[in-house]
């Protein structure tokens, strides 16, 4: 049986079971593979609450030698692993991430799937890193985010309050955020060319890939879950996902944004008008 809890949500699945010999295998790899402020910081907890997953955060942020504060904790971010008084060649680099990596995906005691989250800009910082993760078939978990004016928003309260996460309990001032409307058509469009590179890089490497949009893991997290977890062909037990991260903003949209009668106009008559309307914002706050 699968039980989820997020912001007092409970949800409930009965799972079947499978021998005690598909534990002994070594683990699936994958990636949460995505964009900043898409829901990714929630769905690496949620995972690593798993009894036999290990989840890890964002293991390849360039210059970022600092301990990750959510998601498994028991490896550090690769730059840590590095001599800072040394400069590496590409090619040093290649092999040291692939070494790095080796280890990361290595078997665990009781671990099916072993992963972390990697954003779409550091698998072009780091050169190789796809073409590794394709010769190793690690399974892709391709989190987008429907609404990608509420990411913006999302994005721009987390800069001004310098508050990218939140978890339950804490004190997180409210803000509000002004938008450069006469610049959201071009920006929307953008993310919207990213998330189609993303698709034809998985095409394009054969990568076994499962497509997860943060509304419904939100609105479905059971449901969404139980998908992610059966893609990872890890073996189905009792478990409580849990994670301690809240969406930071509390009010809605409407509230948020400053100028929206000029976002209102600058969207009007485009294909992201849509993403105006009362009801379409979901966890504005989470990462």
């Amino acid at each position: 049986m699968l039980a989820t809890a997020a912001g007092g949500r409970v949800y409930r699945r009965r799972m079947g079971t499978r021998p005690r010999a598909a534990r002994e295998r070594r683990p699936t790899p994958f990636v949460v593979f995505t964009t900043p402020r898409s829901g990714s910081s929630w769905l690496i907890d949620l995972l690593a609450s798993h009894p036999r997953i290990a989840a890890h955060a964002e293991l390849f942020i360039v210059g970022d030698r600092t301990t990750p504060d959510y998601g498994s904790r028991d490896v550090p971010r690769f730059e840590a692993t590095l001599d800072e008084s040394r400069r590496y060649g590409r090619g040093t680099l290649f092999v040291r991430r692939v070494r790095y990596l080796n280890r990361l995906f290595d078997r665990r005691p009781g671990v099916q799937a072993v992963g972390f989250k990697l954003m779409y800009l550091q698998a072009s910082a780091h050169t190789g890193i796809v073409p590794y993760l394709a010769a190793r078939r690690a399974r892709f978990v391709h989190l987008v985010r429907a609404n990608a004016l509420d990411q913006i928003v999302s994005y721009e309260a987390a800069r001004a309050r310098n508050v990218f996460r939140a978890r339950r309990g804490d004190v997180v001032p409210e803000v509000t955020v002004r938008l450069d409307a006469p610049a959201l058509p071009a920006r929307l469009e953008k993310m919207e060319s990213e998330v189609a590179d993303a698709r034809r890089t998985l095409a394009r490497y054969r990568l076994p890939a499962l497509e997860v949009v943060y509304e419904h893991l939100a609105e479905t997290t059971g449901d969404e879950l139980a998908r992610v977890v059966s893609f990872l062909d890890v073996e189905p037990t009792d478990w409580e996902a849990e994670s301690s991260l809240v969406g930071a903003n509390r009010v809605p949209r409407a509230e948020l944004i400053e100028n929206l009668s000029e976002v209102e106009a600058a969207l009007a008559g485009t294909r992201y008008e849509w993403m105006l309307r009362p009801g379409s914002a979901h966890g504005l706050g989470q990462g």
